[in-house]
């Protein structure tokens, strides 16, 4: 079954680069973000896992970050690490519980969290977005950055006086750019330049990131010139965004996928249009679903709108499953009336078996009524197990109830009775504690 969890890690470029835009205070459509700055691009991403629980656990202090509640998100993800410690997210646990820390005002607690992080997961993906992090955090701590020789020292020098000079000059934001990607400078200064055309240059500046997105044979720069003319919001960028992004190859770190990434954090409402588009027209079935994911993350109405219209328009099974998926994304009331919908009724028991999965994952107690009501009116077993599922994922009193039930009743499998106790022994509820301190007797 695919749940809306399926994580999708970005380049994130060189070490150096990540550490001179963190110094500099940049925010990275396409690339590492700064500590000094939220990284939205990062929360975009989706969680891998076998565990429901420990997708929703993950998923709530990912809404506790993106809420800026520093306190309960660290220790959400503290409560994540000590609960789920084999689970495959936990890497990226320990990069949100520093983060928190660190914007928490507690640098020292950040950096004991990334030594963790560094050391137990060595070949982590989320590695270098760890190292950006730590040289902030170093620096609040006054301790010196380590493994950033003078050669380096100088790229970041760089990068920080071109970004001042793009601050306030504006105007000549595009050709002291120009300057530096015409000179045989380092690889990590051309990408940066290319980031601060991107913000700092204006509308003169988008058709050289045109030309650039469609021609620079450099793909790393080529990468950058896409994600820095997504965050232009210039109407010009979405038909090349949309080109690109049609095209048949597709790879997590590819031009294709930057332009996704672009279109998703373009402001034009038109880019849902676009990403629609992708998701049934794309020429790469991977880009095609990943934009589905991208789009279900999106803010406002149309995006309902348009997962709602997907749902019809796609014709396979498997891509429907990424719908239904992003539909549990989405707190508009027509989302869940159209997860609903298919739990009760679609013709494909997978299509319905994920809408199940995707009412949890709105996160809104209330879901619990649809859930309990589908569970006493289904007669399909496999679907009764996927329902108890969904209900053990809530902890409020109705779902323990529930569970107990289950578990008192003879009638049913002695399978599910076991699946009941295990999603009980969650709670640190003194009524369940009874209720299993009861079964023993």
């Amino acid at each position: 079954m695919i749940h809306p969890n399926i994580i999708h890690r970005r380049d994130a470029g060189s070490r150096l680069l990540a550490a001179a835009l963190a110094l500099a205070g940049l925010l990275l459509a396409a690339g590492a973000a700064p500590a000094s700055a939220q990284p939205k691009e990062l929360l975009h991403r989706f969680v891998q896992s076998d565990n429901d629980a420990a997708v929703r656990a993950f998923r709530q202090g990912q809404s506790l970050v993106d809420a800026q509640q520093w306190e309960q998100a660290a220790t959400a993800f503290d409560r994540f690490v000590a609960q789920y410690p084999k689970d495959k997210n936990v890497d990226a646990a320990l990069f949100w519980l520093a983060y928190a820390h660190n914007r928490q005002g507690d640098p020292a607690a950040a950096e004991t969290t990334l030594k963790r992080l560094l050391a137990n997961y060595p070949n982590s993906q989320w590695t270098r977005d760890a190292n950006a992090l730590r040289l902030e955090v170093l620096s609040k701590l006054g301790k010196p950055a380590a493994d950033v020789d003078e050669k380096d020292a100088n790229v970041e020098l760089k990068i920080i006086a071109l970004k001042t000079l793009c601050e306030n000059d504006r105007v000549g934001c595009s050709a002291r750019v120009a300057e530096v990607l015409r000179a045989n400078n380092p690889a990590p200064l051309k990408e940066a330049a290319i980031i601060l055309l991107g913000r700092y240059g204006g509308t003169e500046a988008v058709p050289a990131l045109i030309q650039m997105s469609r021609t620079e044979p450099d793909e790393k720069l080529r990468m950058r010139a896409i994600s820095a003319l997504g965050s232009t919001n210039d109407e010009r960028a979405l038909d090349v965004l949309r080109e690109i992004a049609m095209g048949p190859t597709y790879a997590d770190i590819s031009p294709t996928d930057s332009a996704i990434h672009a279109l998703l954090s373009h402001d034009n409402p038109r880019a849902v249009t676009i990403l629609g588009e992708i998701a049934t027209r794309g020429q790469n079935p991977r880009a095609r679903t990943h934009a589905i994911e991208l789009l279900s993350r999106r803010r406002g109405e149309n995006v309902v709108d348009e997962l709602l219209r997907l749902y019809d328009a796609v014709p396979d099974v498997q891509t429907k499953k990424y719908v239904v998926a992003g539909l549990g994304m989405r707190k508009d009331p027509r989302a869940l009336n159209k997860l609903i919908e298919i739990a009760r009724s679609a013709s494909d028991v997978q299509l319905r078996a994920q809408a199940i999965h995707a009412i949890p994952n709105r996160g809104d107690e209330q879901d619990l009524d649809v859930l309990l009501s589908l569970y006493d009116s289904e007669r399909d077993n496999d679907l009764k197990d996927h329902l108890l599922q969904a209900v053990g994922q809530y902890q409020n009193q109705r779902a323990y109830q529930k569970l107990e039930q289950v578990v008192r009743n003879s009638a049913e499998p002695l399978d599910r009775r076991k699946a009941a106790i295990s999603y009980l022994s969650r709670s640190k509820d003194p009524g369940v504690m009874k209720f299993l301190e009861d079964m023993l007797k």
